[in-house]
């Protein structure tokens, strides 16, 4: 019998395995590598190709002139938009993402040689202007330390250097893009807009231009603009020069333009306009708060009826002025004031048996259309901004206004020895009127008012000497009453009236205010901040989010 026997030789096997598995994996590595570094020469092309998808990235041959308007700056530059009332910036940005992932890094990968970078920061006009001012300083700073954040990254260290080709300008409130995306949206309030910019700019009178365009179509065209154009001018533009090859010649660093420089020769010149001079025709107020005050609410105000110091009275044939003072409360918010007066004229002359003297003591309350708002809501209409509402508080309780009142009178009269009359008196009614301020800060103010309503009242008669026996002659005054004495009581008689009860051409003193950075009042209408401590904390915040 013969038998078979089968050899298995198990670990010559998988060394032949272990072989070609490795030369596979070799093989796919390779390729990969290959693969990679093809996508790469061929997914990153130089800036110079692709300027046309970068148009605020400009190449110059040389350093020669540069020749920049306006519009062209508007028209070319990348924007960052900041949300209303900030200056850190914004996350998930398209322009920051280029700049920091494309732009920026490709400097030494095509040896490109940075000539200028220009970063104009703005504002949009509404809110005060100090602030402004401060917001388009810092949202020129924040993208200007962004950027000269990613040059020192990539091996620029030489901060000397990148401040020198580093041009940092800024819009206070910026007008003149305003214009630009005006004309360029054909807007048909675009010439009326334009003429009115061209006419107080050239006399540096920003807030007279403010003014203008708020009032304009009974305030629907400063709405309009609001919506429609402001967001885009809350922005910070940048624009970046390079030229292909570095070059021996010394770079002419971006020089300061005056206000009549539309071009320069030697740098980038972009026209600024002379928005930031305060006007010689401000008001000592509105200077005040152009220097970082800014306007307290109003707490309490004192006033006085400029017609009752004039009274003529009838029958007490003589002028009686009437001394008065009154006081109103203006809540935090709201639409509803509180308010008292008293009046106490005293006047008497004992000879001739003249006497006009009462006190009378009014309670009120008061609504004004245009009140006090909070930052965020009034009505159904929102508010964006602190700063809005702060400019609607500037002018809130003035205007029209419709009057509750209630009053308590005591009087005694009497025009001779025959007519004199003493009791008191109570009534209530409605009242209309107007508040006018005075002043650019609002803290003086002219009131007309009309008053009507109801007034009951309880009066006795009185006279001069006895009644019932006239030979008695004592000197004193009695009732005129000639029945038993048992029988007398007092206020036995009435007189009701129904009509206008009070007019007045009144004058009014905001006293007391409301302190904005802490709890408290005062005597101030003004509260003045240090720019470097306006709102710390909002500050605080944009900072972190900004280094985020």
């Amino acid at each position: 019998m013969i038998n078979f026997t089968t050899t298995y030789r198990p670990s010559n096997c998988l060394s032949d395995i272990r072989r070609t598995n490795l030369f596979c994996v070799l093989l796919v590595l390779l390729f990969g590598t290959i693969q990679q570094v093809v996508a790469q020469q061929q997914v990153i092309p130089s800036l110079n190709e692709e300027s046309n998808k970068y148009p605020f990235v400009w190449f110059v041959d040389s350093i020669g002139a540069i020749q920049l308007t306006d519009e062209d700056f508007y028209d070319n530059s990348a924007k960052v938009v900041f949300p209303i009332n900030k200056f850190g910036l914004p996350k998930n940005d398209k322009t920051l993402q280029e700049l920091d992932q494309v732009v920026l890094p490709r400097i030494n990968k095509d040896s490109l040689e940075l000539v200028t970078i220009v970063i104009r920061g703005a504002a949009s006009p509404e809110g005060p202007y100090r602030w402004n001012k401060v917001l388009s300083e810092r949202r020129a700073k924040a993208l200007s330390d962004f950027v000269k954040s990613r040059l020192t990254f990539i091996g620029i260290n030489d901060t000397t250097e990148t401040n020198r080709n580093l041009s940092q300008d800024y819009d206070i409130e910026d007008y003149r893009s305003l214009c630009i995306a005006m004309k360029k949206a054909n807007d048909p309030d675009y010439d009326y807009v334009k003429g009115v910019c061209d006419k107080y700019l050239a006399k540096n009178n920003v807030r007279q231009l403010k003014s203008t365009l708020v009032k304009a179509q009974q305030g629907k065209l400063w709405k309009r603009l609001f919506k429609q154009y402001f967001p885009q001018l809350r922005a910070a533009r940048i624009m970046l020069f390079f030229r292909k090859h570095k070059e021996p010649e010394k770079v002419v660093p971006l020089q300061a333009t005056g206000p009549d420089d539309n071009l320069r020769t030697g740098s980038v010149a972009v026209r600024k306009t002379p928005v930031d001079t305060v006007a010689k025709t401000l008001t000592p107020a509105q200077e005040i708060e152009e220097e970082g005050a800014f306007l307290r609410k109003k707490l309490l105000a004192v006033k006085t009826n400029l017609l009752f110091y004039g009274a003529y009275i009838p029958g007490y044939d003589r002028w009686a002025p009437i001394p008065n003072v009154a006081i109103e409360y203006f809540p935090l918010n709201g639409h509803f004031t509180f308010g008292a007066s008293f009046d106490m004229p005293w006047w008497q002359d004992y000879d001739a048996h003249k006497y006009f003297q009462f006190r009378n003591y009014q309670l009120e309350a008061r609504y004004y259309p245009r009140g006090a708002v909070r930052a965020n809501k009034s009505h159904n209409r929102v508010y964006e901004s602190n700063l809005e509402a702060y400019e609607h508080n500037k002018k809130a309780y003035t205007g029209f206004y419709l009057q509750g009142y209630t009053h308590l009178a005591v009087f005694g009269i009497c025009f001779d020895e025959n007519r004199g009359w003493v009791g008191e008196g109570i009534g209530a009614g409605v009242g209309v009127g107007y508040v006018l301020p005075l002043s650019s800060s609002g803290r003086w103010k002219l009131e007309l008012g009309l008053q009507a309503g109801f007034f009951l009242c309880k009066y006795d008669p009185y006279q001069f000497e006895n009644p019932v026996n006239p030979a008695y002659r004592d000197g004193l005054y009695y009732y005129k009453w000639t029945q038993k004495p048992e029988l007398f009581k007092k206020r036995q008689y009435r007189w009701n009236w129904i009509g206008p009860t009070r007019i007045g051409i009144t004058v009014s003193y905001d006293l007391l205010y409301r302190r904005i950075q802490k709890k408290g009042v005062s005597f101030k209408a003004y509260e003045t901040y240090r720019l470097n401590s306006v709102n710390t904390a909002d500050k605080a915040r944009e900072e972190r989010r900004s280094h985020e």
